[in-house]
């Protein structure tokens, strides 16, 4: 463990006349988040009476009972969100549909593995009662490692086309799901069965809109009160693990910072502008100022004249090999080629989980720091930091061994 003290940034927002700012990148689209902030709290409350008052603007989401007028009512339902003994809820989801449900809910399906990661790390693995057939065919996923239980759960068709009545049969009280299936699909599957279903994107980050910490508190919401209160849980959790990393990398001047190019894909010339554990482990993403091409995710098509040009000093791998790279003719005189500082990386090898992503943020950090990090012991932190995801021991070595040719110190 890096043997420094934590730092929790608390920022305090003003809340009459103007919107507070929000501790992270992201507004909670759920109705009662009346101030348009990160989280429903207190402030929401003062903010809304505000609005009755005539002292504050109407937002989109001071309606928190969703019945079309402003009132004291919302407040009820504020305080009941608060309370965590809410019995309804409305939310926008990641694809913009506005969605209303009956809460806590007892029985979910999931069609992909994004939602059943963040389900689970969120204590909520016995709600579970169906889940995609592509989740089943995925060897390598932590979270069938840690929860076997999983692969036998009832299989209800794929992302793309979910069978209603394999769903309506398992009787669940809300679908969640990712845009592998396509709206029109969603729409129809909800009109015919009465069943909600909510979109959720985990993105790759972890603050920023759609990230990990957004989508933790919406399911939260959704989960019921243990729920909530493990999602703020583990967004105190990864801001406590990212600062102990900050707190080493902060004084590193950019011109001395490692610059670092991700193989997005199995071919060395697609990368990312998105992945958030290189500049936490503090080095700099070399595409960082890229387009993305259509397929989203960040993932950007260049040359090999253009990874000539930025010549960076790490190259990592999740889908490619060391020999690969290595040989390559055209990349020679690359310094991390010369320098044989090619490594594989977790990445989206497993799909992004913010807790294998939160581990990435560490093995970067030693890779790209080695000195600056001698006395970090990364597999020890690695294993502690999914079992508090994930609640079972010795992840991170079972990683080590079945998931990739990963760097290891111990």
């Amino acid at each position: 463990m890096i043997k420094s003290p934590y730092f929790l940034l608390l920022l305090v927002a003003c809340i009459f006349i103007t919107i507070p700012v929000s501790a992270y990148d992201f507004t909670l689209s759920v109705y009662g988040n009346a101030n348009m902030d990160d989280i429903i709290d207190e402030d929401d409350i003062t903010y809304l009476k505000g609005i009755i008052s005539g002292v504050n603007e109407k937002t989109q989401f001071a309606d928190a009972n969703y019945d079309g007028i402003v009132n004291e009512d919302d407040i009820s339902q504020i305080e009941s969100i608060i309370a965590g003994d809410e019995t309804t809820l409305t939310l926008v989801d990641c694809e913009g549909v506005t969605v209303s449900l009956d809460v806590p809910v007892s029985n979910i399906i999931t069609l992909f593995t994004g939602p059943l990661r963040r389900i689970v790390q969120l204590g909520a693995v016995d709600k579970v009662v169906g889940i995609g057939n592509q989740i089943q065919n995925s060897s390598n996923l932590l979270v069938l490692h840690a929860y076997p239980e999983l692969e036998t759960l009832p299989k209800v068709g794929s992302a793309m086309d979910p069978s209603q009545e394999a769903i309506v049969s398992l009787n669940p009280d809300v679908i969640i799901g990712t845009f592998h299936t396509d709206k029109d699909t969603s729409q129809v599957l909800s009109q015919n069965t009465g069943i909600p279903f909510i979109y959720v994107k985990p993105e790759a980050n972890f603050d920023s809109n759609e990230g990990a910490y957004e989508t933790w508190r919406m399911l939260g919401l959704i989960l019921g009160k243990d729920a909530s209160l493990r999602a703020e849980n583990l967004i105190q959790y990864c801001d406590e693990k990212i600062n102990e990393i900050n707190e080493y990398t902060s004084t590193i001047p950019d011109e001395e910072k490692t610059r670092a190019y991700i193989c997005a894909g199995t071919g060395i010339p697609t990368t990312t502008n998105i992945y958030e554990p290189i500049e936490i482990a503090g080095g700099i993403n070399v595409a960082v100022n890229t387009v993305s091409n259509p397929f989203g995710w960040g993932q950007v098509d260049i040359s090999n004249e253009q990874i000539l040009d930025w010549n960076p000093d790490v190259i990592l791998i999740p889908y490619t090999t060391q020999d690969v790279v290595l040989s390559d003719p055209t990349l020679q005189v690359v310094n991390a080629v010369k320098n044989s500082q090619v490594y594989d990386t977790m990445a989206w090898k497993m799909g992004w989980d913010p807790a294998t992503g939160l581990c990435e943020c560490y093995y970067l950090a030693k890779i790209f720091y080695p000195d600056l990090f001698k006395d970090l012991n990364v597999e020890g932190e690695c294993n502690e930091i999914l079992e508090k995801f994930y609640g079972v021991s010795g992840l991170y070595d079972w990683m080590l061994e079945n998931c990739g040719d990963y760097v290891t110190w111990n």
